[in-house]
């Protein structure tokens, strides 16, 4: 190991507690999307420290920290999502959400911890040679999400290119998985009102009875998109997840709301998915004597993973990080994530860092989820030493 590099190591090894420390003080405080004012405090206080630009607050949330190194240089981004998810913490631990009804259900403390560790390192090695962008988004969960109004704010200004990542819990901690190509499922939301003639639940027979009609939305639905579009070489995702009727236990209601996601990797097979949808939703109309009103709305792009980078990236992942590594480039999932708005813009790279142990083992968007905390140490090690070595052409 040469000097430059054990100096390095050391660096992300004295970082590390604080790093420990300054997550788990995001995760007893998560915000949800929009509101992350007491976290954009935390950021900014976290890094607060000689040779770290302020924290320059371009949206009411979040914001953003450059780095110049050298004038008129070109910018790479590295992004962090900062909001949280209306989900119960369910863990038993010292850190556990302080909130009721919100957490770190995703990761994004995580994300956030190791974007403030790569600036508080960098702060204290030679300068890059490029410029750096430190983002910090709100309101990454929600469509629509918070990477647009970043973008209108000029967030990528000068830039040229974009790194983003996520924590994944399919994968086992000390692997990095970074993927050529789309990694990502294009995400689309669908909201589905239903009017019909409603009644009492006696007298089923004198109604349109939308929560029967709903039902077989979702199994009609989800028989046809997947097997007429999946028999075209794509991959769909197609899940409704929310139902809302009430008026009584006894009472049929005229009207309802049915609400779902639509998620595809090959974005140029939106249309024809949407259209074996829109056509199911008529043939029902007609068959159930209803009216149903589908309102589309788009989310994230998919993410797509620009090659180049990606070589370089693996590099990265080949020298010493401090621990053990298992690179992984062929992982790919179902999620959508809205980093992919910058990409359509400059070209990037999502990168995801493993963190299933036999203590955590809970998915993304559980209640029980939680990552080890060695996580942070390899995440910021790898960032900052792939932001050393990337040469931008």
């Amino acid at each position: 190991m040469s000097q430059s590099q054990h100096h390095f190591i050391q660096l992300i090894n004295t970082l590390y507690p604080d790093l420990v420390n300054i997550r788990e003080d995001l995760h007893r405080h998560p915000e949800l999307s929009w509101e992350e004012h007491q976290t954009t405090e935390r950021i900014a206080k976290a890094l607060s420290l000689p040779g770290i630009p302020p924290l320059e607050r371009i949206t009411p949330t979040g914001g953003k920290i450059d780095f110049v190194f050298r004038e008129g240089a070109p910018f790479i981004l590295l992004r962090a999502d900062i909001d949280a998810l209306p989900i119960q913490d369910e863990k038993s631990v010292p850190y556990r959400s302080t909130r009721n009804g919100v957490s770190h259900a995703c990761g994004h403390d995580a994300h956030t911890t190791t974007v403030i560790g790569v600036g508080r390192a960098l702060a204290q090695l030679p300068p890059l040679p490029y410029n750096l962008r430190l983002v910090f988004q709100p309101a990454e969960e929600p469509i629509p999400s918070g990477a647009p109004t970043m973008i209108e704010a000029g967030v990528l200004q000068d830039v040229v290119a974009a790194l983003g990542m996520h924590m994944e819990p399919r994968l086992p901690l000390g692997t990095i998985s970074i993927t050529p190509g789309w990694v990502n499922m294009q995400s689309i939301r669908l909201d589905l009102v239903l009017h019909g003639k409603g009644g009492h639940s006696a007298r089923p027979n004198e109604t349109a009875d939308l929560l029967w009609i709903a039902s077989r939305i979702i199994q009609e639905s989800y028989q046809s998109v997947y097997r007429q579009i999946n028999l075209l070489d794509t991959t769909v995702v197609l899940t409704f997840t929310e139902i809302h009727a009430a008026q009584g236990y006894n009472v049929i209601p005229r009207e309802l709301h049915l609400t779902g996601t639509l998620r595809l990797s090959d974005p140029h097979k939106k249309e024809l998915a949407l259209q074996h949808l829109k056509s199911l939703l008529s043939y029902i109309e007609k068959d159930c004597d209803c009216r149903i009103e589908l309102t589309v709305q788009e989310g994230s792009p998919a993410i797509y993973n620009d090659p180049g980078l990606v070589k370089q990236l693996q590099e990265v992942c080949r020298g010493d990080l401090g621990m053990a590594v298992d690179l992984n480039t062929d992982f790919r999932t179902p999620g959508g994530d809205d980093f992919s708005n910058y990409l359509e813009h400059v070209p990037g790279v999502m990168v995801r860092f493993g963190v299933r142990t036999p203590q955590t083992t809970a998915s993304l968007h559980e209640g029980t989820f939680d990552l080890p905390a060695e996580t942070l140490k390899l995440s910021t090690a790898f960032f900052v030493k792939a932001l050393r070595e990337l040469r931008l052409t």
